[in-house]
Order: structure tokens, then C-alpha cells, then sequence
């Protein structure tokens, strides 16, 4: 059901997270949200199940919850399925007309966007480039982005300036210290693949990591928690993360990280803590390899099809932890290409779109 009406304008936002798909999209929307509110404009956010409107809501803050400053429109559909909503947003925009639409999803069709588009005004979020959208307004924060691949958009916010991250990391001060101390481990939501155990296994065995304390985030949703649990309870070395808000924070305390591809490396380069990155999805390649090739984040290659995958990562992470040098250099990259001031970038953006 429809939230009351409301005096301020209106944003809608359509997006999900789930254990698939995992929660990247929900964070990074729910900072344009955040953005929007700032500006006096009413963000709504528009799920398919339970799951994502439970993740959501975990995201937001007791402050945010309590005033529900961000009201969820379950609409109790197949996210993997999304014209079969369309009735839903129908029924919604024949009263909001003048209300843009956010849309961050894998899953979109030509003709879900086209008759989205006969609605309202469409924005969508894009880092796959699947095929040529049929919306108003494309966001894609890549590194290298062809503008050429979009026809049909009438705008374009393209690049790094774009990025969608929280309010913190345009705030945040980071300091480069000689000696490697705290590690910072983000292995996604999920980590199908275990990677967070299997590279703390193997610094906390090896000499070189014996003083070096391994932060490493982990949730509900990550499928090898028990394992982490079990490790930080026999090894103090090891200190898990759940449910951090200040993560700007967590990270500017860390003197070198290790994560997969996605918004996270973003956010590591608007710290500026030094990093070193690796792919386990497809959709991952082409942003790590960008910033691998931009000389920010040196990538190892994918966990999939690489058999010396933990030789590597230590390897790499070992060579950034005996050069000072090599570490102030790149951090000072990756701080002057990310400012973290793009979610108010992309909410002045969608103002714009009334």
C-alpha cells in the first residue's frame, strides 16, 4: 500500500538485495536517498519481497526508522521478473506523474523500461552496459565509460564523480603510517567462496602478518560466518564487523585492505587506504580491471579460474606492506580520484527531472 501523502516532492526508487544479487544495490540507493532528504525531497523506496525491505530497513539508522524517513513500498513480486510489476507502477504513477523513478536492477528489460518511461521520468543506474536503456536518465560511475553505448537517454552522468557513496566519505581525513598494523578484509555480503577465512588462514600462519590485526567484515548473509566466528574466538588477531555505520571510519583506522570488485573499492579510494582487489562474478571484471589499469587498485584476478588465488593475495598485499612509499603514492591516487560527494551529485540530478 501507498504511503500518505506528503508535502515535500517526491522520488521514487525501484531496487532489491537479496542473497543473489547481494546488497550493493540497497546501499548505494539508499545514499541518493539520503541525498534527496537533504534537499527537502521525499525518497520511496519500491521492493519486491520481504528480504530486500528487511535489508533495507537494516541499513537505516534507529534515528531514520523511528521518523520513517524513508518509507518501503512492498510490492510482493519476483525481482527477477520485473514486467510483471507493472501494473503495480502503473496504479502508482497514473497520481505521481510528476514523481522520477530510480531504477537500479540487473534484471530490467527493454519494454520494462519503456513503459516505465510512458509514466514517469526514468532514471536508472547502470554499470553492465546489457543494452542500450530507453530512459531519460542514464548513471553509470565506471572508471571508463563509452558515452557512445547510450542512444536513447537524453542525459548522461557519467564517471567517478558520480559515485553514490555515503555522506561520511566526503568527510573523512586518512593518514598513511609506515608500518602495516590493521588489515581491512571485504569479501561481499555473501563470500560464496569462503575468501575471508582462506587469506586469514594464511596471514595469521605466516611471520611477515604476526603483529597485523585482520578486520574483516561479515553479516548475516555471509554463507561462512560460522567459520570467522570460530577463527576470531582462537586468534585475537582477528576482529569481525557487523553491522558498521561508520564504515568511512573502520576503514581510514586500516593501513591496507583486500576486497572484491564493487562499491567498496570506490569507498576504499575516497579513504584512501591502500588496496588490493579481486573478482568472483562476471559483472565484477570490467570496473576491477579499470582501476587496476588506472593505477589505483592492482587486481590478482579472479577467484574462479586462478589456482594460486591466496598465493597472489598475499603476495601483492606483502609488497604494499613493506613500501611505505608505494602505499602514500597510491592512496594519494585514489583520494584525488574519488571525492565522495556523488550521491548529491545524482540527487540534484533527479531534482532536475520534475
Amino acid at each position: 500500500m501507498e504511503p500518505h501523502s506528503v508535502e515535500k516532492p517526491m522520488v521514487y526508487i525501484r531496487t532489491d538485495g537479496n542473497e543473489d544479487i547481494a546488497t550493493g544495490h540497497l546501499m548505494r540507493c539508499l545514499s541518493i536517498a539520503r541525498a534527496l532528504l537533504h534537499r527537502n525531497v521525499q525518497p520511496v523506496f519500491m521492493v519486491s519481497d520481504m528480504t530486500s525491505l528487511k535489508l533495507l530497513q537494516k541499513m537505516m539508522t534507529p534515528e531514520e526508522q523511528a521518523l520513517r524517513c524513508f518509507p518501503i513500498i512492498h510490492m510482493q513480486t519476483d525481482y527477477r521478473d520485473p514486467e510483471k510489476e507493472l501494473p503495480i507502477m502503473e496504479n502508482i504513477f497514473s497520481s505521481r506523474k510528476n514523481a522520477p523513478l530510480l531504477v537500479d536492477s540487473y534484471f530490467v528489460t527493454p519494454q520494462y523500461l519503456s513503459t516505465l518511461k510512458q509514466l514517469c521520468r526514468v532514471a536508472y543506474i547502470d554499470d553492465l552496459q546489457a543494452f542500450d536503456y530507453p530512459v531519460h536518465l542514464i548513471i553509470n560511475y565506471d572508471i571508463l565509460v563509452d558515452n557512445t553505448f547510450y542512444k536513447s537517454a537524453d542525459r548522461l552522468l557519467t564517471g567517478v564523480s558520480y559515485t553514490p557513496l555515503r555522506e561520511q566519505f566526503s568527510q573523512i581525513t586518512y593518514h598513511p603510517w609506515d608500518t602495516v598494523r590493521d588489515l581491512f578484509i571485504s569479501t561481499g555480503g555473501t563470500d560464496p567462496f569462503s575468501i575471508a577465512s582462506g587469506l586469514a588462514h594464511r596471514l595469521l600462519s605466516s611471520d611477515d602478518w604476526k603483529d597485523t590485526c585482520l578486520h574483516i567484515l561479515t553479516g548475516p548473509m555471509h554463507l561462512h560466518r560460522y567459520q570467522l566466528v570460530s577463527l576470531a574466538e582462537t586468534d585475537s588477531r582477528v576482529v569481525l564487523h557487523e553491522n558498521v555505520t561508520e564504515m568511512a571510519s573502520l576503514m581510514a583506522e586500516c593501513d591496507l585492505a583486500f576486497s572484491a570488485g564493487g562499491t567498496t573499492l570506490y569507498e576504499l579510494c575516497a579513504v584512501g587506504v591502500p588496496s588490493v582487489s579481486y573478482t568472483m562474478a562476471d559483472n565484477q571484471i570490467p570496473g576491477v580491471k579499470a582501476f587496476d589499469e588506472a593505477g589505483l587498485i592492482p587486481w590478482i584476478g579472479d577467484v574462479r579460474n586462478n589456482p594460486n588465488f591466496y598465493e597472489k593475495a598475499v603476495e601483492q598485499l606483502s609488497a604494499l606492506a613493506s613500501d611505505a612509499d608505494r602505499r602514500r603514492a597510491q592512496s594519494l591516487r585514489m583520494r584525488m580520484a574519488i571525492d565522495g560527494a556523488g550521491a548529491d551529485r545524482i540527487a540534484e540530478a533527479l531534482c532536475g527531472m520534475r
